[in-house]
């Protein structure tokens, strides 16, 4: 690289020779942050393998010995928990079951949110995060398929319907009630409802949900940083055949990579089946198979690991901090190498596991467009916003 250094004959040129060793020094520290935000940093962003709220309700001779053999025991059910979040419902029954050893082997660390002692009693809630490496291959040797991928959260809206009425915001909605006791907000696919403040009731009706209006529908996304609205109508009946109750639920996905597809369930309670009963049920199934979907969508391949060169444009070093940081949070991604930079681009080689399509889908959920042009045979990965 020739560079042209200033003449520093009489003030004016020592003056341009600051300014010089400036932009050199200003250079060289851009170029260092630069290689050293791209190092991997898995180790804080995976909040995937993270299991929080375990709970631990153990009873012992003290409370010392209470507190050892509940820790113990809250780590085997997060794990089991982790297991569960990451795998099919339909291999739940083969997950690998694991002695002490094993299971501490696995374990990353864990806090205590909160505890209690006392008569020989421990009670707690734990974190418990576990290290994703680990983790992957005891599913793998069990043979037994898994995600990573998170979604961006989905905001639920339960809209009801009976006798004539169609309530959403209403406190005395049973159909949202129903899906506030399903608690999904760290899975790999969150399910959030709204608050149900003055915000939201202006927001939009609950006719408006119904049909669907699809500007109203991204404002409330918005305001809880969802990607897509599942708007949920359940319309309850009784059957003048046998007295039974009867839920219809349509439901619809709005935004993000949703389509304008509607599915059309039909739920019916047991005799003396209570109506709360019945949309608890219905609520817990919904749920269940949108999580599911998710999953399966994105199950990776079983050892297939992928390695491609990524152009990726900036516009600052503080655009490609939060490039880099975005990236940073994707558990498919096992390395990342930066191969070459300027001052406004950097060309990266990454290392992942899954299809091209699931890479995708994946960044897609941490607003990063990744493009592939077929005439230059080049990926490009760009933010989808501001920083």
């Amino acid at each position: 690289m020739n560079v042209k250094v200033p003449d520093v004959t009489g003030a004016s040129g020592r003056a341009a020779l600051r300014m010089y060793k400036e932009q050199i020094s200003c250079f060289y520290l851009f170029v260092a942050v630069l290689l050293a935000s791209i190092s991997p940093s898995h180790a804080q962003a995976r909040d995937v393998f993270s299991v929080r709220g375990v709970a631990v309700d153990a009873r012992a001779a003290d409370e010392f010995a209470a507190k050892s053999s509940g820790i113990a025991r809250a780590q085997h059910d997060a794990l089991r928990m982790l297991f569960e979040r990451l795998t099919l419902s339909d291999d739940h029954d083969r997950l690998p079951q694991l002695d002490d050893p094993a299971v501490t082997r696995l374990l990353r660390d864990f806090s205590v949110d909160r505890e209690k002692f006392g008569g020989g009693r421990y009670v707690a809630s734990l974190t418990v995060r576990f290290k994703a490496d680990g983790v992957r291959k005891a599913l793998r040797d069990a043979d037994i398929p898994f995600a990573e991928t998170v979604s961006r959260p989905v905001l639920v809206l339960p809209v009801f319907q009976t006798a004539g009425s169609t309530i959403l915001w209403d406190d005395a909605n049973p159909w949202f009630s129903a899906w506030s006791r399903e608690g999904r907000a760290d899975g790999l696919l969150p399910l959030l409802l709204p608050v149900r403040d003055l915000s939201d009731v202006s927001a939009a009706s609950a006719e408006e949900v119904v049909l669907g209006e699809r500007n109203k529908l991204s404002e409330i996304a918005a305001r809880y940083g969802a990607g897509e609205t599942m708007v949920v109508v359940a319309a309850l009946s009784i059957s003048e055949a046998d007295g039974l109750l009867r839920l219809e639920v349509a439901t619809s996905r709005y935004g993000g990579n949703s389509s304008d597809q509607t599915d059309f369930r039909r739920f019916q309670s047991d005799n003396g089946a209570s109506r709360d009963a019945l949309l608890s049920e219905a609520a817990a199934t919904l749920a269940n198979e949108a999580v599911e979907a998710w999953k399966r969508e994105n199950l990776l391949e079983r050892s297939v690991e992928q390695r491609i060169a990524i152009n990726v444009p900036y516009r600052d070093l503080g655009d490609w901090l939060a490039i880099r940081k975005r990236l940073g949070t994707l558990a498919a991604l096992k390395e990342i190498n930066l191969m070459r930079l300027s001052v406004e681009q950097a060309l990266v080689e990454i290392v992942y596991l899954g299809n091209a399509d699931q890479l995708r889908l994946a960044m897609a959920q941490n607003d990063l467009d990744l493009s592939y042009t077929a005439e230059s045979a080049t990926w490009t990965l760009r933010s989808r916003q501001g920083r």
